[in-house]
């Protein structure tokens, strides 16, 4: 397996394989499936394109395309050690793996039981990245605050409360143009336009069935709204109000750098 994906890598990328290729389970077990590309892309001749499930040293199982298309000479020299029936059930089931070695290696960095050097040397640089074991122990180990609605629940009354404010702006701005205050209103307008950018991306965080994935897409909005928290910074400072005011502990899903800058 490690020869085919070296081989199939060619110039593209050659330290993801090699790191793959160190992380893979020594006595896992591995499929290479034929794949097909996508209808525009061109078939090479004598060809075959192929994904490969893969299990890692932790026991996840991933899938990801090969860089190149496996021959189909090379393709049937691999070994035949599955039925009809099971081939099409591991096919089947390689269908419904949506994790790849990008995604793993992003939860993995944060495993202090890996003593790989390039883990250890990221894990030693204080990998800033969003990861989502992370966020999901964040979310686990939130006291009552965030816990009781967690960052789900806190997006809901972002959304509600914006609406809202807009819906009461609104009247404002009809008002102050019916006083012929141009100003006044104008600073109405800037302030729904402010909320609505907040708002703009906070539905889809909702739209996933699952509830992990929902919290996962919930705390990294809310992280990238408050990734500065300076007293200029208008949406910022109104997330925080929304937030403060419903009894939400916004400081545990901040960064490290801005979680200092607060406490200052």
């Amino acid at each position: 397996m490690i020869e085919l994906l070296r081989e199939t890598s060619g110039s593209a990328k050659p330290q993801a394989t090699e790191l793959l290729a160190a992380h893979l389970a020594p006595g896992g077990t591995h499929y290479v499936i034929p794949w097909p590309r996508r209808p525009w892309d061109v078939p090479v001749e004598g060809c075959v394109s192929a994904a490969v499930v893969l299990r890692m040293n932790d026991g996840a199982l991933i899938k990801s395309g090969l860089h190149r298309a496996v021959p189909m000479t090379r393709f049937q020299q691999l070994p035949k050690t599955l039925s009809r029936w099971e081939e099409y059930r591991t096919a089947r089931r390689a269908k419904g793996i949506g994790r790849d070695f990008h995604r793993w290696s992003r939860d993995h960095r944060h495993d202090h039981s890996c003593e790989h050097p390039r883990c250890v040397e990221e894990r030693a640089g204080h990998c800033s990245c969003f990861t989502f074991m992370e966020d999901m122990r964040t979310a686990r180990d939130r006291p009552a605050g965030l816990e009781r609605g967690s960052a789900q629940e806190a997006v809901r009354i972002l959304m509600a409360m914006g609406f809202m404010e807009i819906r009461a702006d609104s009247h404002l701005v009809k008002r102050a143009l019916a006083a012929g205050e141009t100003d006044t209103a104008l600073g109405h307008l800037e302030h729904m336009r402010m909320i609505a950018d907040v708002c703009h991306n906070l539905p889809q965080d909702l739209f996933p069935k699952r509830r992990k994935i929902r919290e996962r897409k919930a705390i990294e909005s809310l992280r990238f709204h408050l990734r500065e928290l300076d007293p200029d910074d208008r949406a910022a400072q109104w997330v925080v109000g929304q937030l403060e005011a419903q009894g939400f502990d916004y400081v545990r899903v901040l960064r490290d750098r801005t979680k200092w800058k607060h406490a200052q």
